[in-house]
């Protein structure tokens, strides 16, 4: 469905497959996101790797988390996530989470979406031999209220660095040399 804004002017929504205006984003084409400093926001849906929804802030809260968002559709998004599973594994009082931030396409398939991308996070944490907790965070990235839009991602993989206190000390977008890192 289309709808108009003013004659002859096309708003955007996940709907038509159009990607959203710089008015409905907040007038700017991509909103300024989560930064260094600003508390996280934990008021978004989070699914465990069996698709069992769970709370981000009692996931993060009293404890420093990397918090690594990915895209399992990307090699190079999949590959950080063992490069930051050998950067931060051992890092004393750091946890490392990833979350899946897209969906495999249950609708088309005809099965929830949540639990067909919750198989596909099992699938990666076998094949990839990751020890850490993986989620999955539905992402519809075509619309203004979406967890793209909401948290401010430019690419994925997405790192945010979170200190104990919920507040974001870095964040990083794409892939990086963490066998340097300072974090």
């Amino acid at each position: 469905m289309l709808a108009l804004a003013a004659p002859g002017t096309a708003v955007a929504d996940s709907i038509d497959g159009n990607f959203p205006t710089a008015d409905e984003v907040g007038g700017e084409v991509f909103p300024r996101g989560v930064q260094a400093g600003d508390r996280f926001p934990t008021d978004w849906d989070i699914y465990d790797a069996n698709g069992n929804k769970t709370d981000v802030s009692k996931l993060i809260k009293g404890k420093r988390t990397v918090l690594a968002f990915f895209i399992s559709a990307v090699p190079v998004s999949v590959d950080e996530l063992t490069k930051l599973q050998n950067a931060f594994t051992g890092k004393g009082d750091t946890q490392l989470l990833f979350v899946n931030s897209d969906q495999v396409g249950g609708k088309l398939l005809g099965v929830d979406p949540i639990q067909e991308t919750a198989r596909t996070v099992r699938v990666i944490k076998r094949e990839e031999n990751i020890k850490h907790p993986m989620f999955v965070a539905p992402n519809d990235a075509l619309s203004p209220t979406g967890l793209s839009n909401k948290l401010g991602f430019r690419g994925l993989p997405t790192v945010f660095v979170i200190d104990k206190n919920g507040k974001v000390e870095k964040v990083y977008v794409g892939p990086q040399d963490w066998s340097d890192t300072k974090v």
